[in-house]
């Protein structure tokens, strides 16, 4: 009798452990669909933005070093013409 009785609760208790409503999961599901669509549209949009923000970046690098390389050539063309210029006017 005891061993009925255990058996029988375990039965009612375990019954209450399937699976949720289908109208709801049904709902859960499609809700949770939507959130991951969503999320994977923002971070495409977080991509794009960070990949137009390393362009910019790239671009200014490079025109700081044609600058700074330009006024290198500068600095070293003016010393060479200036050196050559006093030299010239010793003679």
């Amino acid at each position: 009798m005891k061993k009925l009785l255990i058996t029988i609760t375990t039965v009612l208790l375990l019954a209450g452990c399937g699976p949720e409503d289908d109208d709801n999961s049904g709902a859960q599901h499609a809700a949770a669909a939507k959130a991951e669509q969503l999320a994977a549209q923002e971070r495409q949009q977080a991509e794009a933005k960070l990949h137009e923000q390393e362009a910019r970046t790239s671009r200014w690098q490079f025109a700081a070093m044609l600058a700074v390389s330009g006024a290198a050539f500068a600095l070293i063309f003016g010393a060479a013409i200036g050196s050559r210029a006093r030299h010239d006017s010793d003679k």
